[in-house]
């Protein structure tokens, strides 16, 4: 009888059994889109915190094994414990002043000079709107080949000089990979050739982070470029 009745109404609303399944399936998909866009941010956060913790774990469970003290999950908690403490004091000139010191230090040695000025770079790339953000604009290119259009975001520009003297201009074009945008790509492409997007860099790392689930409403090119 509940068949019947389906059926009828099916019938009255002028769908086709075909038109009904394929209905349902888009209907199943925006659900599975929308799981998706609350799920990865979640899976991304509980990543970065899991390998910060497992690090400083990897530090403290043989310090208190070496006093006598094995007690299970004490160094997950020492990790928060520091977090917490580097929050609270980090306010205090006396805090401001060591970390500075350090950081002077770790700029005057050659190799990790290199290393340390690479990670604070990436790190304040990835605060938008902040002083130190080294991401300028939002772009597209062709990538990896003509027709396919790969989305990065534009942190300097140069000068290359030719065999003949002459110079061109290129955009340094850092291609995140997602689900970990600081895995990429940097591409040296001709200004002439990068495809300015309308959107914000905050917007940029929206879409590249989950995997273009979550995109912008409007998506255009930027004309004043």
């Amino acid at each position: 009888m509940i068949d019947r009745k389906e059926e009828m109404n099916r019938i009255l609303s002028g769908k086709s059994e075909e038109e009904t399944d394929t209905s349902f399936l888009k209907d199943m998909q925006r659900v599975f889109l929308r799981g998706l866009a609350i799920v990865i941010p979640v899976v991304i956060t509980v990543w970065v915190l899991w390998f910060l913790f497992q690090f400083v774990d990897g530090i403290a469970s043989p310090f208190y094994r070496r006093i006598g003290l094995d007690i299970p999950g004490l160094g997950f908690i020492t990790a928060i414990l520091l977090i917490l403490l580097l929050g609270t004091f980090s306010r205090y000139l006396a805090v401001k002043f060591f970390f500075r010191t350090l950081e002077r230090i770790f700029l005057n040695l050659p190799l990790a000079r290199s290393v340390y000025s690479g990670a604070r770079e990436l790190i304040n790339a990835f605060s938008p709107g902040g002083k130190g953000s080294t991401f300028k604009e939002v772009c597209m290119i062709e990538y990896p080949r003509k027709g396919v259009y790969s989305v990065g975001f534009i942190t300097n520009e140069l000068n290359y000089e030719k065999e003949d003297g002459t110079k061109q201009r290129l955009s340094n074009v850092y291609i995140p990979l997602p689900p970990n945008p600081t895995t990429g790509m940097l591409a040296l492409v001709p200004s002439d050739e990068v495809i300015h997007l309308s959107i914000t860099v905050e917007q940029g790392l929206k879409l590249v982070l989950s995997a273009g689930i979550v995109t912008p409403t409007d998506f255009s090119i930027n004309k004043l470029k």
